[in-house]
């Protein structure tokens, strides 16, 4: 199935530390809760071993206490086969996450391509792909300069497709993610029900959709045949599902419940290629 996708194998992770100001990240109004820093970077700790464990060769990048998101590297860089995109995010203070990760993917070795506009958005929260095409949220975080860019990059190989994000839901991710090649994990509620019509209708493939009971439980990491996906304490339901649907993969729980409290889950969290 995975080559029929064409799904890349994964051989390196890039993350970064938990920054000592991560309660002051960008978040929506109704996200109060307090992350408590000693725990964060203990689930940060094991997600990076998680990583290690599975085989990934990881760069870790030190934090910087003057951007709270730094550990958030999904949002300033996509990275689809050797090229690496340094996006534009919507919040101006996280434009400065962007340095470090330009500098560190030519260090890797990947042809790098960084989005110049003044006007243009672009987050990683918002862009799926699949193996064989990308679907990219319009939402307050993308927009539709960001989305030309992105198909001007990765678009001669892969149809870019938008995908309409309603807010207060901020990212594509926040609803939807690829569970495994062919599989997309769908949030049950009043985004991820439209959200997986609209990619039906674009899509220039089929997919099978899993439904998941729970805000944020959709947000998982397929790497090389195995999944990380929300521990049983976090989510019951949601983990008895990828339990039963997603038996034949190797399941790897994971908590990301410090970070959920500024609106970030496990997709949020590294850049693989």
């Amino acid at each position: 199935m995975a080559n029929f996708w064409n799904f890349p194998e994964f051989k390196r992770a890039v993350v970064r530390e938990v920054s000592d100001d991560v309660n002051n990240a960008v978040r929506i109004p109704q996200s109060t809760k307090t992350v408590n820093i000693e725990k964060c970077r203990a689930e940060w700790g094991l997600y990076v071993q998680a990583l290690r464990d599975l085989g990934l060769d990881v760069t870790v990048i030190p934090q910087d206490p003057k951007l709270p998101d730094c550990q958030f590297v999904e949002d300033p860089c996509i990275v689809i086969g050797d090229t690496a995109l340094i996006t534009r995010p919507a919040c101006g203070p996280r434009q400065g996450e962007t340095t470090v990760l330009e500098e560190t993917m030519r260090n890797l070795g990947l042809k790098v391509r960084v989005v110049e506009s003044d006007t243009a958005t672009l987050e990683g929260g918002d862009v799926i792909f699949t193996g064989k095409e990308i679907f990219c949220g319009d939402s307050v975080q993308s927009n539709e300069e960001g989305f030309a860019i992105l198909e001007e990059t990765f678009g001669d190989d892969y149809p870019c497709h938008s995908i309409f994000v309603e807010y207060p839901e901020i990212h594509l991710k926040g609803y939807a993610a690829l569970a495994a090649p062919g599989v997309i994990a769908m949030c049950d509620n009043i985004w991820g029900r439209p959200g997986w019509e609209d990619i039906c209708d674009v899509s220039n493939y089929t997919y099978k959709v899993m439904w998941i009971p729970d805000a944020f439980g959709s947000n998982c990491i397929y790497i090389n045949g195995s999944i990380i996906h929300v521990p049983e304490e976090q989510m019951p339901e949601t983990f008895a599902l990828f339990q039963k649907e997603m038996a034949d993969y190797n399941l790897i729980p994971m908590s990301s419940a410090e970070v959920s409290k500024v609106d970030a889950a496990l997709t949020c969290q590294c850049l693989l290629f």
